[in-house]
């Protein structure tokens, strides 16, 4: 796993103390020979870069939010994904993302490649969902997860459709994408393993996990 091309400033100064881009970079190390690297953002990419990318099969994890907040800029994601790349979504760090909210990065990936492209079609509901699912599983080679079908582990996560983001109910993807948030997540199950319940947690102390992280936060910031 490596940040790849996040920025400008970071091509840049790339180009001037090597002499070449960063993707062209690594590759000379043969970092990239192992066929299974997964390239956090890659906003910053050329037509040499994209080559690159395809020879190696390397995946991108792509963080709408992240590279949002940070101004970093907005990914080629819908050429990626037109030239066969296995793009990804990925939240970053609470510090440029704040709430590491998958569904929201869904939303995201839906919503700012079309105001990039000036094309309402350029990353459809069910293609962001399917980067934040399917697509997932793929990008760090895991086998039999993202998708609901036999055979895949029961990894499911069941919204309550009762609020109104969910009526009219028409295309069910498109609303949750488009309309759904994460606090409908009522049930959760890893691995066939119920983790929480009609939005109550069962494996962990959430009460304990928010004092301790409130304590964390101001013993970093006295």
């Amino acid at each position: 796993h490596i940040h790849m091309a996040e920025t400008k400033a970071e091509v840049e100064q790339i180009v001037k103390e090597y002499g070449k881009r960063p993707f062209r970079y690594v590759e000379e190390t043969g970092l990239f020979d192992g066929k299974g690297t997964l390239a956090a953002h890659c906003v910053h990419l050329d037509d040499e870069d994209i080559a690159i990318i395809k020879k190696h099969a390397i995946r991108v994890a792509h963080n709408p939010g992240s590279n949002m907040k940070l101004a970093s800029g907005i990914a080629p994601v819908p050429r990626l994904l037109k030239e066969g790349v296995c793009v990804a979504l990925g939240t970053d760090g609470a510090s440029s993302n704040n709430n590491l909210d998958m569904l929201e990065e869904i939303n995201l990936a839906a919503m700012l490649h079309k105001v990039s492209t000036l094309d309402p079609l350029a990353v459809p509901a069910r293609t962001a969902l399917k980067m934040g699912t399917e697509y997932g599983a793929k990008a760090v080679g895991l086998m039999g997860v993202g998708k609901l079908e036999v055979g895949c582990k029961a990894d499911i996560t069941l919204f309550d459709m009762a609020g109104a983001a969910w009526y009219p109910r028409n295309d069910l993807a498109s609303q949750l994408v488009y309309s759904a948030h994460a606090d409908s997540a009522s049930t959760v199950l890893v691995d066939g393993r119920v983790l929480m319940e009609d939005g109550e947690l069962l494996t962990l102390d959430k009460e304990r996990i928010f004092y301790e992280a409130q304590k964390c936060a101001e013993r970093l910031t006295k």
